[in-house]
């Protein structure tokens, strides 16, 4: 059997929304290139397909009806309870998603390449790759900022962020971790939990590094 971890994630659109998108056109290019005469452009220690797969093997862990709520056009995920301030307002829908350790390990093999084929000097392995993300960047009307072969890289990387990057980091991490998954146990399959006052401050600091990881701005607050 697969070696899989679950992952302890807040729903939040702003830092799912480019997740979401990266299939396409990111994934479908690089499978299907620019060049209709061209194979599949090869990712040094990624291949692409399998990179495709394994990141809709971690889409499909999502939520039922994340992709409504990222969108905007429904507000709850049935199942998944909504985390309350102590002032009573809702703060965010909290999750517990099981994913495959080999998955992770190759998405994150992917930005690793992604991140090497914009260096000054990528190596002939990574050429190809670096021609395609630059014939992307050149591309209007793209979830990307306009910019250069790295922008689409950086771009690709911070959308993966919420399945590569932990928001439970810094000296309160490990205990906020804690605080939120016995919050979660808390739940117990009800639509709403009330949280006290260290819960919702733990929430806040989690909510932020997501932000923060997902937009590549450093001073972002939710």
């Amino acid at each position: 059997m697969p070696v899989t971890r679950t992952l302890l994630l807040p729903v939040i659109p702003d830092a799912l929304d480019a997740l979401l998108e990266l299939e396409d056109p990111l994934l479908l290019t690089l499978r299907n290139p620019l060049n209709p005469d061209a194979s599949g452009v090869p990712v040094p220690g990624a291949p692409i397909e399998d990179v495709s797969a394994a990141y809709w093997r971690v889409l499909e862990a999502l939520p039922d009806g994340t992709p409504e709520l990222v969108g905007e056009t429904e507000d709850e995920l049935p199942g998944v309870p909504m985390l309350v301030g102590p002032d009573g307002g809702p703060l965010v829908h909290l999750a517990a998603i099981k994913v495959a350790d080999a998955d992770i390990a190759l998405l994150a093999a992917f930005a690793d390449a992604l991140d090497h084929a914009v260096r000054p000097k990528p190596g002939p392995a990574f050429e190809t790759l670096a021609r395609a993300l630059d014939e992307l960047a050149q591309e209007p009307d793209y979830p990307w900022p306009e910019g250069d072969a790295a922008t689409v890289a950086g771009w690709a990387r911070q959308a993966l962020s919420p399945v590569l990057h932990s928001p439970f980091e810094g000296p309160r991490g490990t205990a906020d971790h804690e605080l939120l998954s016995a919050v979660l146990r808390r739940a117990a399959g009800r639509d709403r939990v009330a949280l006290d006052q260290d819960e919702a401050e733990a929430v806040g600091r989690v909510m932020a590094n997501m932000v923060r990881a997902a937009t590549g701005d450093p001073r972002a607050v939710v």
